[in-house]
């Protein structure tokens, strides 16, 4: 299968994206809501908005297929993006463009796809997409149905939804740094990253006065579920948390990879009561998240511990990180599958 062509303006179409600090962010739940809704509009097992790097196809959201990036040759949108709005190919192995590329021939088996191009400052810098397994006819009103929702993705991608702490941290890391920030299973900050942000948000806290909240939150006996099912089985589970603590949190909210099954939150402009909500919804939804794949009865919860910049005998964010993980392990000691909030500082 021969690579498409370029675009024409191939460096300012980087630098385009380059210009949005995106692409080694962590994934997000405004990108995954996107893609839920195109599955269920369209009735197609795999949606994905993604963003096209000079060798490199990056998912910000995928639905239906395990990727986070594919080479730039091996992809269907690299073709996409030599059109001016959108391409649709009502069966790839029809076309020339797709019939012998990998991702039509072997899974996830695309003989349908329709793509839509996003654009910044006028250039292509990335698709949305669907894909089908079987052919399908693609009308027009089925079109104008992708054109909004391809407009209203495109402007996600345009906008900012980050935290103050996370856009000062990306602005100062190069692309290297970035990805290294990430972790590479759950595209969740790792451990550093959300220890740095936490430190700029209790700097910005002592500024401003406003509140700050940090949640310490650990998967309740998964040492049990790497025992029984595998430690491919345990890091499905995890990145299912992931999911879970994205659809649940606020668009500014940081969350991170903390440890093996732990995650930290940290919640900027937020009191401990509004934490508390938060950790409830956390929760609820982790108890409602089902693993068929490994055993329909499979059930996971956490146990969360939660502090505030309110307490007292704060002295630091390093204080404040570990109130959250004394309330953490007290939640634990007291039968896990709850969250506990400390009010109180403990010194030597």
């Amino acid at each position: 299968m021969p690579p498409a062509a370029h675009p024409q303006q191939e460096q300012l179409r980087l630098e385009a994206l380059q210009a949005l600090d995106i692409l080694y962010l962590p994934l997000e739940e405004r990108f995954d809501r996107i893609t839920r809704i195109l599955c269920r509009l369209f009735n197609v097992p795999i949606a994905y908005l993604s963003l096209m790097e000079a060798d490199t196809q990056w998912f910000k959201s995928i639905q239906g297929a395990d990727l986070l990036s594919i080479p730039r040759s091996d992809s269907l949108c690299q073709h996409t993006l030599l059109e001016d709005e959108m391409l649709i190919c009502p069966d790839t192995l029809q076309d020339p463009r797709f019939a012998d590329n990998p991702y039509v021939l072997g899974p996830p088996n695309a003989r349908f796809y329709a793509g839509f191009l996003l654009k910044s400052r006028g250039q292509n810098i990335g698709t949305l997409c669907i894909i089908d397994t079987q052919p399908r006819t693609f009308g027009p009103e089925e079109a104008e149905m992708l054109r909004d929702i391809g407009n209203w993705a495109q402007t996600e991608v345009n906008l900012t939804q980050l935290s103050d702490s996370q856009i000062e941290l990306i602005g100062e890391l190069d692309e290297a740094w970035q990805e290294a920030r990430i972790d590479s299973l759950t595209r969740l900050w790792n451990q550093g990253a959300i220890k740095q942000i936490l430190h700029r948000a209790y700097q910005r806290h002592l500024l401003n006065l406003t509140p700050l909240s940090v949640l310490m939150l650990d998967a309740d006996y998964f040492k049990r579920i790497n025992d029984r099912f595998g430690h491919a089985a345990g890091d499905q589970v995890l990145q299912g948390i992931a999911t879970a603590l994205r659809h649940c949190l606020r668009s500014d909210d940081t969350v991170g990879r903390y440890g093996g099954e732990e995650f930290m939150v940290v919640l900027d402009n937020c009191d401990t009561r509004r934490a508390t909500e938060l950790a409830e919804r956390v929760l609820q939804r982790v108890r409602s998240l089902r693993f068929p794949q490994i055993d329909p009865q499979l059930q996971v919860t956490l146990s969360i511990g939660i502090a505030g910049t309110e307490a007292r005998g704060l002295e630091s964010e390093a204080d404040l990180m570990d109130l959250a993980d004394q309330a953490l392990y007290l939640a634990k000691d007291q039968g896990r599958d709850r969250l506990c909030v400390l009010h109180e500082a403990q010194h030597d």
